[in-house]
Order: structure tokens, then sequence, then C-alpha cells
């Protein structure tokens, strides 16, 4: 089993760290996903406390080789700006759910960063599957247009998770993006970019 609590995994980019949810952290997930702007389409529909956070922690997430949930961290500066990460995480059959994303600092919104975090973290979940689902609220519009952007297309076939599709009151599309799509966008949004962004 990987020890989550001693041995937390930490990816790095040229100028974005992703490392994963620890209780140093609580503070800045608690306050964003408590931040009415912030949490009007996620799956909450409660006000997240401490204890809150550190039971799902300690019971949950800890014990949990099927999920990930990472801090974006801006590496200059050694700040945490969001969260990204995955559910579902099924290796026999290469696929799980994409989600966890909150941008907690707006002004990162342009920041390389920011964008950077999205391939980093993609290109570690890639190594585990072959295709993944995300699933978004039908009004969060430009959550709509950021993923396709990032290569997901509506699943028109048969819905993986059907589940997703009715959360807290809210209505969800189900987009998926397999490997093979993610490598095209990779190459032409991050590889293109690279020198522009990062010079």
């Amino acid at each position: 089993m990987v020890d989550k609590n001693n041995f937390p995994v930490r990816l790095e980019g040229r100028s974005v760290i992703l490392e994963e949810i620890q209780p140093k952290f609580f503070p800045y997930v608690i306050e964003w996903r408590n931040n009415p702007e912030l949490n009007k389409f996620l799956n909450q529909p409660y006000k997240l406390t401490f204890e809150l956070e550190k039971k799902w922690f300690e019971e949950k997430y800890l014990t949990d080789e099927t999920q990930g949930f990472w801090l974006i961290i801006d590496k200059e500066k050694n700040i945490p700006f969001g969260t990204t990460g995955f559910t579902d995480l099924d290796r026999k059959n290469r696929v799980a759910i994409g989600g966890r994303l909150i941008l907690g600092d707006a002004n990162y919104a342009h920041h390389p960063a920011f964008m950077e975090s999205f391939f980093v973290g993609s290109d570690h979940i890639y190594n585990l599957i072959d295709t993944q689902y995300i699933h978004v609220v039908k009004k969060n519009r430009k959550a709509i247009q950021l993923n396709k952007i990032m290569g997901f297309v509506p699943n028109t076939g048969k819905i993986q998770y059907p589940h997703e599709l009715f959360r807290n009151g809210m209505e969800q599309f189900e987009f998926y993006r397999t490997k093979e799509m993610y490598l095209k966008v990779r190459k032409k949004i991050f590889e293109n970019l690279f020198e522009s962004l990062f010079s």
C-alpha cells in the first residue's frame, strides 16, 4: 500500500509544484472550499471545518489508493494557489475521474504556473491510465470551455459514471480524454508555448 502520510506525492514542473494534501495545507483548502464564489459548483453541501477535513484525511484519504488530491504551488514563491486531483482510479481498467480543481487565488488565472499545473498533473496520471473522465456542472460555462481547450470531449456514448450526472442538486455533463488525445493537446498547447511561457 502507498504510504501517503510519510511519502506524499510531489510533482515538480518548471514553474509549479503539485504536492499531495497534508495537514499543513488544510487552512488553504478550508478557506477556498468555503468561499461562495469558489464552491458554487462543488459537490459540498456543507461548511467545511478543520475537524471534518482532518477526519476525511485520516479515515478516508490516507487509506484510499484510488484518489489523489494535490495543492498547486507557485514554485518560485512557494505559495499554494489552488487544488487538483483525481478519484476512482482503476488500475486494472486504466481509467480515473479527474477533478478537484479550484483556483484559490484569482491572481493566478493567467499565470504560467496555473497552465503548467494541468500538464504536470496529467503527465503523472496518464502513466497510470489510458482514459480520464470528468464531470462538469452544466451551468459552469468557464469550466466546460477550459476542459474543451484541454482536449476533453463530451461522452456521447455509454455514460461511464451515471451517479456523477446529478450531484448536490446540480446536473453535470460527462467528458472524457484518452492518453492519445492528451498528448496531442500537450504538443499543441504546452510544448509549442514552453519557451514563451518561461523565457
